[in-house]
């Protein structure tokens, strides 16, 4: 199914469905004026499943009484009446025919309730799905009744081709609902009531629920934010909304609907266009023609559909089943690092090296391959810029490959101006950027949407885990609409230190009861993903209120056969947000069901007296961070005011910047991070990774489609597949600036991921160098490959110009990485050389070392103007020594010495 992206009002939560019916009700049909309703060249297409079996299904009014002028209307009627199973909405018993689910309805005065169950994932519902999508067809205009013939063939592929049926409604006098392209139908009711279809009453009942509970009507319109409903468009007006927000009732003269049928409107609120078709067969008038034009254009404006065509990634499926990028090694890869790799032996691997793998030797020889070219490139890129200019422009010695009298120096020269014109233009744009973020409104407005702050740990001390959740407990933001969700990774404690797990149960929520009772005992079992793919783990969830703030803390225990390992139910970092971000979309869309998720729905509904559907923003935030006390209020209102944002994080600063010198001089690092890479990636297009110390995301868009919950991104994120050596660096190591990526690739064409400044918190920065190198290795190495994951699959449907702007950051940002190495020691080594040769070389040098202390007065920031001191003699590390580092470590998947040691 396509997924509609966010509207800027409320949409419902369900496909609506616009009927226009005629008066009088009891008159009788007319098979003439039925006709005249449509033009000519009109016809109406009959469902695939009445044409193949009559007796059975033509009974049911959605197929006999039903045409449709396009295919695409049609499959949805497949999908919604077909594929989704018959249940009665109240016992949930499933009926295997819409006869039975009839009698049923008759005859039975009250259900039995003790068969109601909650909706189980439907199996094979995905593929299903898959198979009434549009096919691909060789022709580049297929003809709709080709495309019916394809999907009667995908449908029922017993059946021979020489037999498909006729694709029209042969009989229109027995078509009594005329199905528009958009999903609206003409309806002319008969004279007996009509009974509620099994479709219509599964559909209703259990296939899409709004944030507030079940619908009742599938006509209503149910609007999940502000809990009003509108009302279904008839013929004889419409209710719309002007700019302010008002509804007025815009009438349609009589003589338009009630003297003949076939002067029809058709109002349409279905998935992939609005509009008003007027057809009449009296002449009008050129004034009466002017009203009606105006009416058309002004309805247009103010119809749902009008605001979802504004959004257009959501209004087609973005790719099949098969994964972007399969994890299956490449044979060209392959032989091409073992070409490149020759002179390195299997032997030498396997014996000196130890590795045992061919995944970990492969992952060697690839990174072998990668530095070997990247210094191949390095060393004629040093000859012909540096080393053979210095001989022969600056201190003119005939030594080397180019002749003296060739006009070498004058090219270089050009390049040089041209290279100098381009980082001033760079330098201006910097400037823009970091003016228009700092100097941003920093007004906001508290809001009531429902927050869930969701705290991954692993072996952290109570002093740090009191300090983040204290932070996020006194944050400005509403006590009941926050809820805490601590997930900790497995049963793990440090040397002579007590499990973080214990620390949460008995020192900091009261839950020592459950301790006793064992925390074994009482967990379930959910599936897992860690780095050597899914596999099932158990885990306990407790429940309860902490100063006001109601919380949801989750052990992962492991299964009973790791007990005896070193980390029972360790998975990881990535685990501990699929966890979160599944068990939401499993209590919204009723997808990846497990155990553990029907028992920790069952004790927020009832311990906590929350619906976990009413969840709409999710906060990421690291165990040794401390927000500030208006952060999370501030970006909950950049969401709630732009509907266009995914996702947004604030600034992070150092909070333990006296510890060391080596933690000292990462505040300014820190400040000059925020400041110019991530102003820029937010004003000229989306920030590339959104940091996992201080982020919201949007769960779900207004009209409860999913958002971040996005199942392909979801299955994408989880990363079941063998992993290469990229795939490692992207989903080992890297999962936080992995998941912007992939909410960049799925929602890139319409939605944004913002930085705001205003909205500010502290973090626990390394104090050692050794800490440092592994952490700063992880950050580079997901830099790179998220970079590339960028360039081999770009946003979905977007358009030239934000592929463009995005292309334009991206080689900005491995500018820096790759070629800085380069730069900085040759830039160096120019600028001696000037000094000596070339007067007032030293201002503009000058000039050029304390750029950044101007950034820090053009955004009024004084007090990081004296961490420049320290920050300076660390500039080699952070841009020679960290990115050589870690390109020779990229096939190391381990996180390394962390913040704890």
């Amino acid at each position: 199914m396509a997924f509609l992206g966010p509207e800027k009002r409320w949409l419902s939560s369900r496909s609506s469905r616009s009927t226009l019916r005629t008066e009088p009700e009891h008159a009788p049909v007319n098979i003439d004026d039925v006709g005249s309703g449509l033009r000519p060249h009109d016809k109406l297409f009959a469902c695939p499943y009445l044409k193949r079996d009559p007796e059975e299904y033509g009974e049911r009014q959605s197929c006999s009484r039903s045409g449709w002028t396009t295919v695409h209307g049609l499959r949805s009627h497949v999908y919604r009446c077909h594929i989704l199973p018959i249940k009665c909405p109240s016992c949930s018993q499933p009926f295997d025919s819409s006869r039975l689910f009839t009698r049923h309805l008759a005859e039975a005065s009250h259900c039995d309730l003790s068969l109601c169950q909650e909706d189980e994932p439907i199996l094979g519902l995905e593929s299903l799905i898959q198979k009434i999508k549009a096919p691909k067809s060789s022709s580049p205009n297929p003809s709709e009744e080709d495309m019916w013939r394809v999907l009667y063939t995908t449908l029922f592929p017993e059946d021979a081709k020489d037999s498909i049926p006729y694709p029209y409604v042969e009989n229109i006098s027995a078509s009594l609902n005329i199905v528009s392209r958009c999903q609206s139908d003409i309806s002319l009711p008969l004279v007996r009531t009509p009974l509620r279809t099994p479709e219509a009453a599964y559909f209703c009942g259990s296939s899409l629920r709004t944030s507030h509970g079940i619908d009742d009507t599938v006509s209503g319109a149910s609007t999940p934010g502000d809990r009003s409903s509108s009302p279904a468009t008839s013929i004889g007006g419409a209710n719309i909304r002007d700019s302010n927000g008002h509804e007025r009732q815009v009438s349609n003269p009589p003589s338009q609907h009630t003297s003949r049928f076939g002067e029809a409107i058709t109002y349409s609120t279905g998935d992939d266009s609005s509009y008003m078709q007027t057809s009449s067969n009296r002449t009008s008038s050129q004034g009466e023609k002017s009203t009606r034009k105006k009416l058309k254009k002004e309805l247009r404006k103010k119809t749902m559909e009008a605001q979802v065509l504004e959004f257009r990634a959501w209004d087609k499926p973005h790719r099949t089943d098969e994964h972007i990028t399969p994890g299956a090694y490449r044979g060209f890869w392959v032989w091409l690092a073992r070409c490149f790799t020759f002179y390195i032996p299997s032997w030498f691997l396997k014996k000196v090296l130890k590795m045992d793998d061919i995944r970990q030797r492969l992952a060697f020889r690839q990174k072998v391959l990668f530095c070997v070219l990247l210094f191949a490139i390095y060393a004629v890129v040093t000859y012909f810029l540096v080393i053979q200019p210095i001989l022969s422009c600056v201190i003119k010695v005939p030594v080397g490959m180019i002749a003296q009298d060739t006009g070498f120096c004058s090219m270089v020269r050009s390049i040089i101006y041209v290279y100098m014109g381009l980082g001033g233009a760079f330098m201006i744009l910097v400037a823009i950027c970091v003016t228009r973020v700092r100097y941003s409104n920093r007004k906001f407005e508290e809001h009531d949407a429902l927050l869930v702050m969701q705290i991954p740990c692993y072996n952290e001390d109570e002093f740090t885990l009191r300090k983040t959740i204290e932070s996020c407990v006194q944050s400005s933001y509403e006590k009941k609409r926050k809820l805490l969700f601590i997930v900790a990774d497995g049963l793990v404690a440090a040397a002579g230190e007590k499990a973080t797990y214990q620390i949460l149960l008995e020192d900091i929520f009261n839950h020592r009861e459950d301790l006793d009772l064992g925390v074994g005992t009482q967990a379930h079992e959910y599936l897992s993903f860690a780095e050597g793919g899914a596999s099932q783990n158990k885990a306990l969830c407790c429940t309860g209120f902490y100063r006001g703030v109601p919380y949801v803390v989750v052990i992962k225990t492991g299964r009973d056969d790791e007990q005896d390992s070193a980390k029972p139910g360790n998975r990881g970092k990535r685990d501990s947000q699929l966890l979160a971000y599944n068990f939401f979309h499993y209590v919204n869309y009723r997808r990846f069901w497990n155990p553990f998720f029907e028992n920790l729905e069952f004790k927020m509904r009832t311990c906590l007296n929350m619906d976990a559907r009413d969840a709409m923003y999710m906060l990421a935030i690291d165990c040794d961070t401390a927000v500030d006390k208006t952060g999370i209020s501030y970006l909950i209102h950049q969401l709630e005011k732009n509907h266009k944002l995914l996702g947004v994080c604030g600034y992070t600063g150092v909070g333990n910047a006296m510890d060391s010198y080596v933690a000292n001089s990462q505040v300014f690092e820190y400040w000059l991070t925020h400041a110019v890479l991530k102003a820029v990636e937010s004003i000229c297009s989306s920030v590339f990774v959104l940091s996992g110390c201080f982020t919201i995301y949007r769960l779900k868009w207004p009209n409860n489609r999913p958002a971040i919950l996005h199942p392909l991104l979801l299955e994408d994120y989880a990363g079941t597949y063998d992993k290469t050596l990229h795939e490692h660096n992207l989903l080992s190591i890297g999962e936080d600036r992995y998941l912007s990526t992939l909410a960049i690739r799925y929602f890139g064409s319409d939605c944004r991921l913002r930085y705001f400044s205003a909205a500010t918190c502290t973090t626990v920065v390394p104090t050692t160098m050794s800490v440092l190198l592994d952490q700063r290795r992880r950050w580079t190495n997901s830099l790179i490959h998220c970079h590339f994951a960028h360039l081999n699959v770009m946003p979905f449907e977007a358009s030239w110009w934000t592929h463009t702007r995005m292309l334009f950051v991206l080689g900005c940002e491995l500018f820096m990485v790759f070629i800085l190495p380069l730069a900085l020691p040759a830039g160096v080594a120019l600028a001696v050389i000037s000094l000596l040769l070339v007067p007032y070389a030293w201002a503009l040098l000058l000039a050029f070392v304390l750029l950044p202390v101007l950034l820090c007065i053009l955004c009024m920031d004084w007090t990081y103007i004296p961490f420049y001191l320290p920050f300076f003699p660390m500039i080699g590390m952070f841009s020679i020594v960290i990115p050589i580092f870690s390109l020779w470590n990229q096939d190391n998947f381990k996180w390394g010495k962390t913040r704890g040691g």
